[in-house]
């Protein structure tokens, strides 16, 4: 099953976090200085007091022919 998350603020992330660890083909989608940070450093969060790093995609925009 794909997932988009629409938005990439701290639900989103988390969201995309629990459903990318879960299997699911997950993508992200940010804009502005988000964007950014997600593409350079992908999506970091915290858990157990460590830093963990998931590599999730990240669109700026979608393609008309794209079906979600």
């Amino acid at each position: 099953m794909r997932i988009l998350i629409y938005g990439a603020g701290v639900i989103g992330s988390l969201y995309a976090v629990l459903l990318k660890e879960t299997g699911y083909d997950t993508t992200i989608y940010a804009r502005g200085h988000r964007l950014e940070v997600l593409q350079n450093q992908g999506l970091l969060y915290k858990k157990n007091n460590i830093i963990k790093k998931v590599d999730i995609k990240v669109i700026d925009h979608l393609q008309d022919n794209d079906h979600i």
